[in-house]
């Protein structure tokens, strides 16, 4: 090889060994920033899990029971009464809740003679049709010793064989330390009840009735929530027939909102009362529904024949309980002909407006439906609260 050939041989394996240098250090350029960007990134990736519990709840105004009713319930043939009927068609609501509660009125007994106002005994076919509708929780009312410490006795005993909770009248001291507490996974719901009075009648051991006493009411509360994630407090208040509170009402809620309950219910005045979201001390909103009328009763006076199921869904997430949603469903009591006798049965307002419309509810006369339109707007007026998000359910 000629001396010439050799320079530009040397020179031609100079530039192919600079071009492996080059293509070398690129490679591991790139295979140390790789290695940085690899550095900077977590090992894994992990799912964040919400561990969450509901409970769908129902509440309902007044049970009672009126000699008209009591009539229409009772069967000549058999000599037995049947409630049942007067339930069937909103006992949909209380099996597909997870809790339920109602005020029952009166005393129960398995023997008569049964009798309405002024002092209430029903027959214990009542509570079977109570039971049977999936009722779980009986607040007493201010007739609940209209039979004296006997009829406390036997309706106790009445409530217990079959199995629905008693709040806010007991038979024994121990029954009244207890707190109904309701629970759904890791979710508790404690359910307290406090009644105004017993319409003068005696009380004979304070521990019988839970009157509406502040200072108990604030130490059951924080009792309650010692044991339970959401606290409900449901009251026999007000005055009867008056659609809206008063300031007396307003004040206790007020109270036992500061105190640390988380919603509020009532009953007593036999007619529907308005609801709020009242804003505790401690800046918590506390519902309130005033007064939740009549769901079942013989009563036919302007506004005492309607009613409300109250439905809502209570949440826990992570920890934290709430009021996650809640709504109202109208009811109205019918009274109609069947067979020539008279009976009671309670319906769902909107979908029998409906039902009626197609020709499927034939038991109802015309001017049955004219009421039932009547009181489904009146009730839908009265309770909407577009301020809280109150509004019909389904």
């Amino acid at each position: 090889m000629c001396y010439v050939h050799l320079v530009l041989y040397l020179e031609h394996m100079k530039k192919i060994l600079l071009f492996f240098c080059f293509i070398a250090t690129a490679g591991i350029f790139f295979l140390l920033t790789q290695k940085t960007l690899l550095a900077d990134q977590p090992a894994e990736i992990k799912s964040v899990e919400i561990a969450s519990t509901e409970v769908t709840v129902v509440s309902v105004g007044d049970i009672f029971l009126h000699t008209n009713n009591l009539s229409a319930a009772y069967d000549v043939k058999t000599k037995k009464y049947n409630f049942n009927p007067a339930f069937s068609l909103v006992a949909d609501y209380f099996k597909n809740a997870d809790l339920s509660t109602a005020w029952l009125g009166g005393v129960m007994a398995t023997s008569g003679p049964y009798t309405g106002y002024p002092s209430f005994k029903s027959p214990a076919a009542l509570v079977d049709a109570l039971q049977n509708m999936g009722l779980d929780v009986a607040f007493r009312t201010n007739h609940t010793m209209d039979f004296g410490i006997k009829g406390l006795n036997k309706t106790t005993q009445i409530l217990k064989e079959r199995n629905l909770n008693q709040v806010a009248g007991y038979a024994t001291e121990a029954d009244s330390k207890n707190i109904f507490i309701y629970q759904k996974g890791d979710l508790k719901i404690a359910v307290l009840g406090y009644i105004y009075g017993m319409n003068g009648l005696p009380i004979p051991k304070p521990w019988m009735i839970n009157l509406i006493d502040l200072k108990k009411i604030k130490s059951d509360v924080a009792k309650a929530k010692t044991q339970a994630d959401f606290v409900i407090v449901a009251l026999h208040f007000g005055n009867e027939y008056e659609r809206y509170p008063n300031k007396w009402q307003k004040s206790v809620v007020k109270q036992i909102a500061n105190d640390g309950a988380d919603m509020i219910i009532g009953s007593h005045p036999h007619v529907l009362q308005t609801v709020d979201m009242v804003t505790s001390t401690d800046g918590r909103p506390v519902f309130v529904a005033y007064g939740l009328g009549n769901f079942y009763c013989g009563q036919r006076m302007h506004y005492t024949d309607a009613g409300a199921i109250l439905k809502y869904t209570i949440e826990k997430t992570n920890g934290v309980t709430k009021l996650k949603s809640i709504g109202f469903v109208p009811t109205w009591v019918a009274e109609y002909k069947e067979a020539g006798k008279t009976q009671f049965k309670i319906l769902p307002s909107k979908k029998y407006i409906d039902l009626y419309k197609q020709g499927k509810a034939a038991f109802l006369s015309t001017a049955n439906f004219n009421r039932l339109k009547t009181t489904y707007q009146e009730t839908v007026k009265h309770l909407t609260n577009l301020k809280i998000g109150f509004l019909e359910s389904e």
